[in-house]
């Protein structure tokens, strides 16, 4: 999967380009043209929705939301509920961004290897491989297996 784009945890609004309206009818054709063909074309699968609602519960310090993405009968989710839950007491702001070294499997269990960026308040960016397995449990993919969790580990004071 090397033409995934990078799930973040931060939203960021896009200015509007200034064109006529007779440059824009043409240009938004040809957009929404290559639009429709991109979708098709890299539309993330579903495995990956997993990760976008992590990000998202990392930037709005969700524990509940960012837990509920993980196996509660994963090695370690005791471990990872303490280092989020320490993680969310000790930090103002939380950014993250993830990027898809290497996915493999199938339609029911997917190896991950992660390039995590992890931002919390103004203290320098970590960054690290971090390695997962999601599994599809019922209709739900859930990450069943994770490694270090210590990655989450809240700030140093």
């Amino acid at each position: 999967m090397g033409d995934s784009q990078p799930i973040s945890g931060r939203c960021s609004a896009q200015g509007r380009a200034g064109f006529s309206k007779s440059e824009a009818v043409p240009l938004l054709s040809v957009f929404l043209l290559l639009a429709a063909a991109a979708f098709g074309q890299n539309r993330p699968p579903e495995q990956m929705e997993v990760f976008r609602a992590v990000t998202e519960a990392l930037a709005n310090q969700d524990a509940d939301a960012f837990l509920d993405q993980f196996d509660a009968k994963m090695p370690q989710y005791e471990k990872l509920r303490d280092e989020i839950k320490d993680l969310f007491g000790a930090a103002q702001e939380i950014g993250s961004t993830i990027d898809v070294i290497t996915d493999e499997g199938d339609e029911q269990k997917r190896m991950l290897e992660l390039d995590w960026l992890l931002k919390i308040n103004n203290n320098e960016p970590r960054r690290q491989i971090v390695k997962c397995r999601v599994e599809k449990q019922g209709k739900k993919w859930k990450i069943t297996a994770l490694d270090p969790v210590e990655f989450f580990k809240g700030p140093v004071p």
